[in-house]
């Protein structure tokens, strides 16, 4: 894999983004998730990139860009994504989970050609499970990076809720994995950003023809292993757009992005190639 050309943005509000480029020119900007590192899409990005460049951002709070400001809501994703689409030319828009649904409003809001998505987590009708969220702001309000992730892998890792640890085996795995991890050792800088967005996430119980004003084409792809409400998500999302395509993938799970089947990026390089 190539490394990526890496460049600072600069924001609306005077912060700074930095992007990762997989190829030059414009192309396709990706939205990262909540807990993943953004070089861990980077073999995603980089085999995508031979059909359009694309360029991935350090969201804010995370990385080498600025903190989320005092002010931080939907906005602040939707302007920060604006600003890299500018920098980089591009009106194509990828993004995955808390990505995924930046890149649904900028669908609704910014003059954008298509978007591709990979289980992304907008609140259809509450069906997000944000039932553990007052644990979760607890933690991270008293810096508990790993009793924070806890609570989230709880909700997110489909064996983890069908086969409950015990909290002090749980918590013992998680912070066994704070420590020997890469992932883990960005747990404790991404935690409080989490917290933001899981809250925000909380509070937009959006039904899926909020999403009607879309008019551009738009993928929409869910994990057969992915927790059960991602694929909800994406059904009830393709039922309000009538030219979207929906499709679930088999045996890939909510983090398939970080190794990609050909399957997946099949998917995304005849989509990507439409745009070319």
């Amino acid at each position: 894999m190539d490394a990526p050309q890496v460049q600072l943005v600069r924001t609306s509000d005077g912060g700074s983004l930095r992007v990762f480029s997989y190829g030059s020119g414009p192309g396709a900007v990706f939205a990262a998730g909540s807990l993943t590192r953004t070089l861990l899409y980077g073999r995603f990005a980089s085999r995508l990139s031979a059909t359009m460049p694309v360029h991935v951002y350090d969201r804010r709070g995370r990385g080498g860009s600025s903190p989320q400001p005092p002010d931080y809501s939907m906005d602040t994703e939707v302007n920060d994504l604006k600003a890299v689409l500018d920098a980089t030319g591009s009106r194509v828009v990828l993004g995955h989970s808390y990505g995924g649904g930046i890149a649904l409003e900028a669908a609704l809001r910014l003059p954008v050609s298509r978007v591709a998505v990979y289980d992304p987590a907008v609140n259809i009708d509450g069906c997000l499970p944000t039932q553990t969220l007052p644990d979760l702001v607890a933690a991270a309000a008293r810096g508990d990076h790993v009793g924070a992730v806890m609570v989230f892998s709880r909700e997110m890792d489909p064996v983890l809720a069908r086969v409950p640890l015990p909290d002090p085996a749980a918590r013992a795995l998680v912070w066994a994995a704070s420590r020997l991890t890469r992932e883990g050792h960005s747990w404790k800088e991404m935690v409080p950003s989490l917290a933001h967005e899981i809250t925000l996430l909380d509070g937009t119980h959006a039904a899926a023809d909020r999403y009607a004003g879309i008019r551009v084409p738009l993928l929409l792809l869910a994990g057969a292993h992915s927790p059960w409400y991602f694929r909800t998500i994406a059904s009830g999302l393709a039922a309000s757009l009538p030219g979207s395509t929906s499709v679930v993938i088999p045996r890939a799970g909510h983090s398939a992005l970080n190794h990609p089947s050909e399957k997946i990026l099949s998917l995304f390089r005849r989509f990507l190639g439409q745009a070319a």
